[in-house]
């Protein structure tokens, strides 16, 4: 499984968290049925965007992109996020990157200008399946007079100079983005793999400009048996995104809420389905989960209906809503065994964490009641049972 990662220039928004909690959960699934998984995630640490924010900060493009990579691993990790198997840097691929172009041009899919080398598109006869768009209306990012057809993409972006600059056979300069991923996935799996995953923003031009370059290499197709992408996440119903300055950053998230919570709030939407993000809902889903682990606490055997209702939400194209359904009946009939191994799969603890600090929370009201300061005991006892935490006092002796 390949999942497009991030372009490594700025910190990551809860519309990436949603695309990356969704594929995790699914390597978790997969994997908990006996399946081996190599999770394959790639990072992209040469782009104009990190070029330019560099120069803005003064700050040179490793820095930069390292930086932003290592925030990026860290809110992954902050989210329960572990499924990966490897993260490839583009940077780290450059020799492949290079001998795919070139393989490319004698192939006489690509071909060279004076500013460097572009995918002819008009040699790929998949082209536009994927997205199903009007050819018409397809155009590249790139708007250069040396192209043959406005709609072929860059591979090599040649006259250029300096740091995160490369020699090649069509002179000094650095890859262009669409040719990284089928370059890192190509070295990793071969030329054709069973899931490629990203968001829905994603599947033109970058997947489509994937499946071009990949399949004219040896022409073997389809590139990809199973292609999966997340809706969008929106807020005031605009897609979340960085150029519109409205994205919430995991980080912020985070300091909000725990990773439990956000996760769950996720999982509550069919991952292609847009998700309206609002500060209501996510609250609304952390007291769901409470009220989950708070009726959790007695094992009352297993729920056979239960059970077999997750397996078959998670094997119907990963239905999570129908999934948190099931879910909620397992508490409601006490399968802790179950809430445990699902929870696994989900990366969500449902059941409460009695944790060293909460113990001592209970000893220290224990001694309060013990001394007739009841007034502080019933205190602490109230924020704890607003929090979720049952409590039930032993009488006095």
């Amino acid at each position: 499984m390949f999942v497009c990662g991030p372009t490594v220039y700025d910190y990551a928004h809860l519309g990436h968290a949603r695309t990356y909690v969704v594929f995790d959960v699914l390597a978790r699934y997969l994997r908990s049925t006996g399946m081996e998984v190599f999770y394959l995630q790639n990072i992209t640490d040469v782009d104009d965007k990190i070029i330019n924010r560099s120069r803005s900060e003064g700050s040179s493009y490793r820095e930069l992109a390292r930086r932003f990579e290592a925030e990026y691993l860290k809110d992954m990790r902050s989210l329960g996020i572990d499924s990966v198997s490897y993260y490839a840097r583009a940077t780290t691929h450059i020799p492949e990157i290079i001998d795919q172009i070139r393989r490319l041009v004698a192939h006489k899919a690509a071909y060279v200008t004076d500013t460097g080398v572009y995918f002819d598109i008009e040699t790929f006869s998949y082209n536009g399946q994927l997205s199903g768009q009007d050819a018409s209306k397809r155009k590249s990012r790139v708007n250069d007079v040396t192209k043959h057809n406005p709609a072929d993409f860059v591979l090599w972006k040649s006259g250029e100079y300096g740091e995160y600059t490369w020699e090649s056979p069509w002179g000094r300069g650095r890859p262009g983005w669409h040719i990284e991923d089928t370059t890192i996935t190509e070295k990793y799996f071969g030329q054709q793999y069973d899931i490629h995953g990203g968001g829905l923003d994603l599947i033109f031009p970058h997947h489509e400009a994937e499946i071009a370059q990949m399949e004219s290499l040896e022409g073997r197709h389809p590139m990809v048996r199973y292609w999966l992408h997340t809706g969008f996440l929106t807020i005031d119903g605009e897609k979340m995104s960085k150029s519109l300055h409205n994205s919430i950053t995991i980080r912020d998230a985070l300091s909000r809420w725990t990773k439990d919570n956000i996760r769950y709030f996720i999982l509550l939407s069919h991952y292609r389905s847009p998700l309206q993000v609002t500060e209501k809902g996510i609250i609304q889903a952390g007291r769901a989960l409470e009220h989950i682990r708070t009726i959790s606490v007695r094992d009352n055997g297993i729920n056979p209906e239960g059970r077999e209702e997750f397996i078959t939400a998670m094997e119907s194209d990963l239905n999570t809503p129908m999934a948190m359904a099931a879910i909620q009946k397992l508490a409601d009939s006490g399968d802790i065994e179950a809430l445990k191994a699902f929870g696994e799969i989900l990366g969500i603890d449902f059941i409460r964490n009695n944790s060293v600090p909460l113990t001592i929370l209970q000893e220290i009201r224990s001694e309060l009641r013990a001394r007739k300061e009841f007034k502080l005991a019933d205190m602490i006892r109230d924020r704890m049972v607003a929090g979720g935490i049952p409590i039930t006092d032993p009488p006095l002796k």
